[in-house]
This record gives structure tokens, C-alpha cells and sequence, in this order.
């Protein structure tokens, strides 16, 4: 806790030396909310821009030199091109890397002319030994002369459409250059102390949101339908001035006595191991609903799986062989947590948890990834006009998975470092009684983090229970 309570210090003494003006005063997380109360401190629009160019600044202060001296990279030159659509590759590291004032404006290219708002083609970072020295180079001529001057004996460069780059290097700095991917990854994923407290304050939101949902506000036991519920979710955060990154997935799941009381809608529930549904069915008493879902606050996007049970006619409380069963999934995920270990792959990851051994009646799905990602970020970046020109989210980091459509910045190879964030969601099932061979997959997802204190479930949902319809 003191290197968090140091890197908390630094923190300050960034903002308030910050020489640029912000408009209004920067809004803070509110302190000591509990379950219920998120959906009432909600941030306004105008203040959430201000944070989240506070913290990226705070990175660019801070982050920046750490990852340039920890990949011994002495120059780094991004290019606006680097990648098709400012989406995949290095493009969210070229808008997250661009000058901005306080209110999220882009800067236009110090080589615009007359109104024209056009942003930099170049950014040139070069470490002097005492500081991160940004250039912004005119020209691929322009950028040789500024690379000769400086004479770095390591430039990063990305792969992408690199063959103007490496003539304009020539043959000398050409041979000096690695490429950025790592650097550019390393440079995302490492969070500030500050992003990762506002991201407790942004999963707390979501679960309002979900506590709603899992509830007699949105749902009556047979009559409203998986559809009806997903769509409640989807109006709900657009009533609260929140925005949603993807359409939320319901899914039920439903014991065989219960596929029998229903026949009607055998048709929409898949296969014979877990009773899901993929298309629209009635939200029926006895079924356990699964919700996956995210909203998007603050440059961060939560993504959480969580469950519900309805409760049959004559059951006042959840029956307590699904409490148990939750209890149990719970413990086999902290288990899993305990393979977070600094410098391992996520396919080491990995592998050492589905090699824990199965306890009886809880079992990680046979053969199947964990299911472990980053979490999707943004970055709203609008040029001086208002144009905004990111619109879209990316994440970067270490995964379960060799590739994390639709980008490529993610990795299984990638190895696990300190201050970084990860959605954690371990494919878990138990067997219960009366619900077949396979049980009810209880694999509740969130957002964790890793630091020098360890893996740390930010809010941690579900622990005491599922939620209750009545």
C-alpha cells in the first residue's frame, strides 16, 4: 500500500502543476457509497471528459518513461497511419499518445495552416535521461534530420505500413528500430492508481443497474421475456445518461423438470448439457437467469456476468443447495485468482488453473479458456471543431485467449505485470439436485486488479448470494 499511497502523491502534484486551464472544477469519486447509491452520484458529462484526460495525462507523466526505460526503448515514433480506422494495432496508442487540452479537444498538428485543424502525422518521444522530450516532426524529412540529431540507439517503431518509415530512417537507424507492439501494450494497460479506484466507482453503477434488472422492477415471473429484460437493461442506462459498449446477452437456464412443463419452448434453449437459451423465451419461475453486460463511464468499460434466481410459487427464499452452489463456484474462483503471479503468461495462467483439481460436485468447464481478457477501454478524443474522430473501444493486455476479436493487441504470450486491470470470469459449473448431469453454470464475471498487493476483485458481486425475483 505505500507505493499506492506514493503514486497517489505524485498524482496530485501533476494536477496542480498542470499549466493548462479546465473549465470548471474536475469532478472527484464519490467516497463511501453503498449498494443503492451509485445511480444517485452519477458524474456529469462535462466532468467525466475532465477525469479522464486527467488520468491520461497523469499516465503520460508517469507511465510513459516507466514502460520506455523497462523496454529500453530510447525513441518511440507513432504515426496517425499506423493502423486502418484508428482501431486495430497501434491505433488507440497514437489517440491515447495525442496532445489535448483539458476538455478532451485534440490539438491540431503545430504544422496547420489557416483554420485547418488537421492532427500531427508524427509523435516523436525521446528519452533524454532526465525526461520524455516530445517532437512532432513536419515530414519523413523532417523526421530524419530529428532522429539524427538525437542519435537514439533504440526506436520503436510499428510494423504496420512501416516501409516510408524505414527509407526515411535509412539503413543506419533502420537497423536500430524494434518493433512497438509490447511497448505500445505495456503503455495501455498500466493503469494509475486513480483509474483503478474509478473503476471500482464505475462497477458499482453497473451492479445498481443489475440489482434493478434482477428484480420485480423489471421482471414478472412469467410474463416478461428475455428480450423484454435485455431491452429494460438498454433503456435504463440511456435514462441515467450512460452509455452501453455492446447489447446486453440474457440467457436462461432451465432444469429438465421445468424444459418439461414448458415444451412450447424446447426449440429455443441449446443442446443437452446447459439449458440456455438463444432466442427470446418467457422468464419462467424456477429458471436461473444469467445477464452479460457492460456500460462505458470515464474511459473505462466494466463487463459483468451475473445471476438471478425466480423463485417458485411455494419458496420464500432461494433454495440453499443453489446458495451452496454459488458458495462453492466462489471458492474454485479465488483459487483461480491465486494464479495471478507476476511474469506469467496468460497461457500459463492458464493452464495452472484448469489443472486445479476438481472438488467433488465443482468443475471448470473440461477443455474450455477461462475466459480472461482486459477489459474494453475508450478514448474520447473530438478535434477543436467538435468532430469526434475515436469512436471506438480497444483492449490491450494479457489474455486467455492467443487473439481477442476484433483487435490485435492482446496476447496469451503476454506476460502479467503489476497495475493492470482484467475481466475475470472463470467458466465454472456446479451439479445441484434435479438439474441433470452438467448442474448450473455459476461463473460470476468482474473487474479485477493486479498490483503489488495482489489480485484484488475491485467489486466483488455475488458473494453473499444470487439475486431474488420474486
Amino acid at each position: 500500500m505505500k507505493r499506492l499511497a506514493n503514486l497517489c502523491g505524485i498524482l496530485v502534484l501533476s494536477i496542480v502543476a498542470c499549466p493548462d486551464d479546465s473549465r470548471g472544477e474536475v469532478a472527484e469519486i464519490p467516497d463511501n457509497l453503498k449498494p443503492g447509491e451509485y445511480i444517485k452520484h452519477i458524474i456529469p458529462m462535462r466532468q467525466r471528459v475532465q477525469m479522464m484526460e486527467r488520468a491520461w495525462r497523469w499516465k503520460k507523466e508517469n507511465v510513459l518513461p516507466m514502460v520506455m526505460r523497462e523496454q529500453n526503448v530510447e525513441m518511440w515514433i507513432v504515426r496517425s497511419n499506423e493502423a486502418d480506422l484508428y482501431y486495430n494495432n497501434e491505433g488507440p496508442v497514437y489517440t491515447s499518445l495525442l496532445r489535448a487540452n483539458f476538455q478532451g479537444l485534440a490539438l491540431p498538428s503545430a504544422y496547420a495552416t489557416g483554420v485547418s485543424q488537421r492532427i500531427p502525422s508524427f509523435l516523436m518521444f525521446y528519452d533524454t535521461g532526465e525526461e520524455i522530450e516530445y517532437v512532432e516532426p513536419r515530414d519523413y524529412e523532417h523526421l530524419a534530420e530529428l532522429v539524427a540529431e538525437r542519435d537514439p540507439a533504440t526506436i520503436a517503431i510499428g510494423q504496420h505500413n512501416r516501409e516510408q518509415m524505414l527509407e526515411a530512417l535509412g539503413s543506419k537507424y533502420a537497423g536500430r528500430s524494434i518493433d512497438s507492439w509490447l511497448l505500445g501494450v505495456r503503455w495501455l494497460e498500466t493503469m494509475s492508481p486513480e483509474q483503478i479506484e474509478t473503476y471500482r466507482y464505475v462497477m458499482g453503477l453497473h451492479n445498481d443497474i443489475l440489482t434493478e434488472a434482477f428484480s420485480n422492477v423489471a421482471i414478472t415471473p412469467d410474463v416478461t421475456t428475455s428480450d423484454d429484460l435485455n431491452w429494460w437493461i438498454r433503456h435504463r442506462a440511456r435514462e441515467l445518461g450512460i452509455e452501453m459498449e455492446n447489447h446486453p446477452t440474457i440467457e436462461i437456464q432451465r432444469s429438465p423438470a421445468n424444459m418439461e412443463k414448458y415444451p412450447e419452448e424446447a426449440d429455443a434453449f441449446l443442446g443437452n448439457q446447459f439449458k440456455y437459451n438463444i432466442a427470446s423465451v418467457v422468464i419462467r419461475r424456477g429458471d436461473v437467469v444469467n445477464c452479460d453486460s457492460d456500460i462505458m463511464m470515464l474511459g473505462l468499460v466494466t463487463d459483468s456476468h451475473q445471476y438471478a434466481y425466480v423463485l417458485e410459487e411455494d419458496e420464500a427464499e432461494i433454495p440453499e443447495y443453489l446458495n451452496d452452489a454459488l458458495r462453492k463456484a466462489n471458492q474454485l474462483q479465488d483459487l483461480i485468482a491465486g494464479e495471478y503471479k507476476l511474469g506469467r503468461t496468460g497461457k500459463q495462467i492458464e493452464d495452472a488453473s484448469l489443472a486445479i483439481p476438481s472438488e467433488g460436485d465443482v468443475h471448470n468447464f473440461s477443455g474450455e479458456s477461462l475466459s480472461f481478457h482486459p477489459p474494453a477501454m475508450f478514448i474520447r478524443r473530438f478535434m477543436l471543431g467538435g468532430l469526434k474522430f475515436w469512436k471506438g473501444t480497444y483492449v490491450a493486455g494479457i489474455s486467455s485467449q492467443p487473439q481477442y476479436y476484433p483487435t490485435s493487441i492482446v496476447s496469451d504470450q503476454h506476460k502479467l505485470s503489476y497495475n493492470t486491470i482484467h475481466v475475470f470470469h472463470p467458466h465454472i459449473r456446479v451439479e445441484v439436485p434435479g438439474w441433470g448431469e452438467y448442474g448450473v453454470r455459476l461463473g460470476v464475471g468482474q473487474i479485477v486488479s493486479f498490483t503489488e498487493d495482489g489480485f484484488q476483485y475491485l467489486y466483488r458481486v455475488q458473494e453473499q448470494g444470487l439475486h431474488v425475483i420474486r
